[in-house]
């Protein structure tokens, strides 16, 4: 398998002076914290006005990463963009979604900003399942696509925490937005690929809890949506290509269900009795 080299920058840098390609409200640190991709000679830098200066070059698959910065916030930075730019070079996808295994493989859950992935993940946590995945999804297309697993670490609002850790978890950093839980060395798992059995799209929905399949043409679309792509012709006729592959492999669903933490249990139990029934 391929490495991702990791390294503190010798020194601090400045901003580029040209244009950025991208700019985004980051998640997970509040509305004030902004993150700026410039594209630059050997890859890009990706400045995060809460960890500061990562420099990416995908072709090496190497990251500098800042000096001096809060040690959980400078990593969740690092899983972010950075990351992703590397899975993308080679070959791989990188999704907004959360991952979970049951039984011989992954099940992803694609949803947008604020459609309770992460909430979700922690309530498979709990319910004695392994969290691949708590917000990117970085997938392998192919004739049986694999995921690869992310860092051991979930971001929880306070309102879900509920004033301690999960069993098999622990507070690494509080924050007045997001409290993080590290997994337990026991509920990690290993780096190694995991299958992928389906991808479910998390919808909302006032009514009971309800699976249906969704077509190989709407879970594109969504999957584009849900995707990271540079804005280049090139990069986006790639990224479509892999999706297309993606798609074409993997069996897509909807889940329809209440955006509320009561329905939690419910509809952990609905998706792993989905799985339990249906091999793909």
């Amino acid at each position: 398998m391929e490495t991702l080299e990791v390294v503190t920058a010798p020194e601090p840098r400045q901003r580029p002076q040209v244009a950025p390609v991208a700019d985004w409200t980051l998640a997970g640190a509040g509305q004030e914290a902004r993150g700026t991709l410039y594209q630059v000679d050997r890859g890009f830098e990706f400045w995060a006005t809460d960890a500061g200066m990562y420099h990416i070059d995908p072709e090496r698959g190497r990251i500098e990463i800042p000096d001096g910065v809060e040690e959980i916030v400078r990593e969740q930075r690092l899983w972010g963009i950075p990351a992703t730019l590397c899975f993308m070079h080679r070959g791989d996808l990188p999704l907004h979604a959360a991952a979970v295994e049951l039984g011989v493989g992954a099940v992803v859950l694609a949803a947008p900003r604020q459609y309770g992935k992460t909430t979700l993940a922690l309530a498979f946590h709990q319910h004695g399942y392994r969290v691949l995945s708590e917000d990117l999804a970085c997938c392998r297309a192919g004739p049986t696509p694999d995921l690869l697993p992310g860092p051991a670490l979930l971001r929880i609002r306070p309102d879900v925490y509920g004033g301690g850790p999960s069993l098999g978890t622990h507070v690494v950093l509080a924050r007045p937005d997001r409290v993080y839980l590290a997994l337990d060395d026991d509920r990690k798992g290993s780096s190694a690929p995991v299958p992928i059995r389906a991808i479910v799209f998390l919808r909302e929905s006032t009514e009971d809890l309800r699976f249906e399949r969704a077509a190989a043409s709407v879970a594109l679309a969504d999957l584009w949506s849900l995707s990271f792509h540079l804005r280049t012709d090139e990069a986006r006729a790639r990224s479509f290509r892999e999706l297309t592959r993606l798609v074409g492999a993997l069996p897509t669903w909807n889940l329809y269900r209440p955006l509320r933490l009561t329905s939690l249990d419910a509809t952990v139990e609905r998706i792993a009795k989905q799985f339990d029934r249906d091999p793909g």
